[in-house]
């Protein structure tokens, strides 16, 4: 499971992927860190509020908590503004788990179906995908909603000093 990870960067550049209500995705996020590395990330989920309240404004520094998904995916958990104090709702983060669950219930249902139909366009190949997506299946249905689920969340930021009410 992801540790929440704490980490001070500049943003410098990114792509809307996705945009909705609740969150959005960011892919190609181009990212300086206090020492003056830079590194990207793939892809960025974060929530509408953090947007708001400026967590991806580029080229000023902030301070993101934040849990990988993947190897260069990650979701921002909460941010700390310029005058110290730290954003985060963990109510939308639940919807977000929620969702997840969702996702993996269709990619676990569509597995065995979407493998058969592929298997027989590729003579036999196509039977690969059923693993593949059994394992996506599983792992947003299961893996995702407890990482991201309310006492897990209140207990990294906790670890990291954030008093949540």
């Amino acid at each position: 499971m992801s540790d929440l990870k704490k980490m001070t960067l500049t943003v410098k550049n990114y792509h809307l992927k996705a945009s909705g209500e609740l969150d959005a995705l960011y892919t190609q996020v181009r990212c300086e860190d206090s020492e003056g590395n830079t590194f990207h990330f793939k892809e960025v989920c974060m929530l509408s509020y953090l947007q708001r309240h400026g967590a991806i404004a580029t080229d000023s520094p902030r301070v993101w908590y934040y849990k990988h998904l993947g190897k260069k995916s990650i979701v921002l958990v909460a941010c700390e503004k310029g005058n110290g104090k730290v954003e985060y709702d963990l109510d939308h983060m639940k919807l977000v788990a929620r969702s997840s669950v969702l996702k993996g219930i269709v990619f676990t249902l569509a597995a065995v179906p979407a493998g058969l139909i592929i298997a027989t366009a590729t003579f036999g190949i196509g039977l690969l995908v059923i693993p593949v997506g059994l394992f996506y299946g599983y792992r947003s249905l299961f893996t995702i909603p407890r990482m991201l689920r309310r006492e897990t969340l209140v207990g990294d930021l906790q670890s990291h000093g954030i008093m949540v009410r």
